[in-house]
């Protein structure tokens, strides 16, 4: 087995809100999975252990394992905010439309 580049290791109180969040009715699905992976992680699963136990891809669990890593809590928990489409009409343009 090779060594993972990305180990999971929880603090105490990483642990406790990350169980927490496993327990709570109305959290989305993908914070739901990710936390349940950051916590096979921790417990020393391989990656393909946690794929075959989750039903997820194996690159939703080695992404989880990197933001962790590189980001804690937060970042591997949570979605990046998303830059959106550009605006069709600049305020000029938009003056136009109103009028």
């Amino acid at each position: 087995m090779s060594k993972k580049r990305y180990v999971v290791d929880l603090t105490k109180d990483d642990h406790e809100q990350v169980l927490e969040l496993t327990r709570k009715g109305k959290i989305s699905t993908r914070k739901v999975t990710r936390s349940r992976i950051l916590l096979k992680a921790n417990e020393g699963w391989t990656d393909e252990q946690i794929v075959a136990a989750l039903d997820a891809s194996l690159s939703t669990v080695e992404r989880t394992r990197k933001r962790f890593v590189e980001g804690g809590l937060p970042k591997a928990l949570n979605d990046d905010p998303r830059p959106g489409s550009k605006r069709k009409l600049d305020g000029r343009g938009k003056a136009y439309l109103i009028a």
